[in-house]
């Protein structure tokens, strides 16, 4: 992934305006962000492109498991993350502090990216997450229970609606907070707070009757 941002035009460090983006961002007000994160950033906005590198490191994973968990395929998973990196590198002018967390700034460009890449390429194909091994100290028979809870809620999510299941994908399993997830799908955090009640709510009817099918 790292591969992708050594031929980058020296021009991503202007703004639409022609202002040097090192400019833009250190004129902005009160930061948000840790203060090793904003030296970063700078250092980026000023021209060192090596400085992105150490982002793209620290939040690389959790942008692939979203790019995951919304197309529910590895190699579109892998694309499109690298899109969101490549992306957030050309228009680094354009983040701004004040706003919000670095983190959710680039969440926000997968989310976007992966809407776009769903209404091309739907129905998604199911997989496997990758690079989730189980500990060999585990019996075989609680990896078979484990694994066949992960394809029930697997596919229970497949039938929730595009909203609800990034609603419960940002919530439950990547653990944001509702007004962080509010400024990435920019919708109220109340109207967050229902969708993801109802995806849980979904979610415990389809298991439910997965497993009573099952047992």
């Amino acid at each position: 992934m790292l591969e992708a941002f050594k031929q980058l035009p020296q021009s991503v460090f202007f703004d639409q305006n022609g202002n040097r983006a090192v400019e833009v961002c250190v004129s902005r007000g009160q930061m948000t962000l840790d203060n090793d994160e904003m030296k970063l950033i700078e250092q980026v906005c000023a021209g060192k492109r090596e400085s992105f590198r150490v982002l793209v490191e620290t939040h690389q994973q959790q942008v692939f498991r979203i790019c995951f968990h919304l197309l529910k395929n590895t190699a579109n998973a892998e694309d499109l993350a690298q899109e969101t990196f490549t992306t957030a590198f050309r228009k680094i002018a354009q983040f701004d502090p004040d706003k919000g967390k670095f983190s959710t700034w680039l969440i926000t460009i997968a989310n976007r990216l992966c809407l776009n890449s769903l209404r091309k390429i739907l129905p998604i194909s199911m997989e496997e997450p990758p690079d989730m091994p189980a500990p060999t100290r585990d019996s075989p028979d609680h990896l078979a229970e484990r694994s066949d809870t992960f394809h029930a809620l697997d596919a229970a999510l497949a039938t929730l609606s595009d909203d609800h299941r990034r609603a419960f994908v940002f919530a439950e399993i990547e653990e944001l907070p509702y007004e962080e997830i509010a400024r990435i799908e920019n919708i109220a955090p109340g109207t967050v707070k229902s969708r993801v009640s109802r995806a849980k709510l979904a979610l415990q009817g389809q298991l439910r009757t997965t497993y009573e099918e099952l047992t």
